[in-house]
């Protein structure tokens, strides 16, 4: 699972500061779930597969994304909502 996960989380430019703040864990806990350290239990599973917009087959490495075209446009439409959050956030 540490290819899945750490590879999607490349792919999206996302940070893991970020990630574990949204999930509301510990950001050394998100790396042990990483690096294999730690076992994730389903609930983290089913969590990290909803934020990261993947089915948990993928992150169990059960499931493939085929189709590169579909991956592409799932990292740009992450990618602008990064931005608009971000431009939200600073017209305050």
């Amino acid at each position: 699972m540490k290819t899945r996960l750490e590879e999607i989380i490349k792919r999206r430019g996302l940070e893991r500061k970020i990630i574990a703040r949204d999930l509301e864990i510990e950001r050394r806990t998100l790396d042990n779930y990483i690096n294999e350290v730690t076992l994730m239990n389903s609930d983290i599973i089913t969590k990290l597969a909803k934020y990261l917009n993947v089915s948990t087959d993928y992150l169990l490495g059960v499931d493939t994304l085929e189709d590169e075209f579909l991956n592409e446009k799932i990292d740009t439409i992450c990618n602008e909502l990064k931005e608009m959050v971000f431009h939200l956030n600073h017209k305050k």
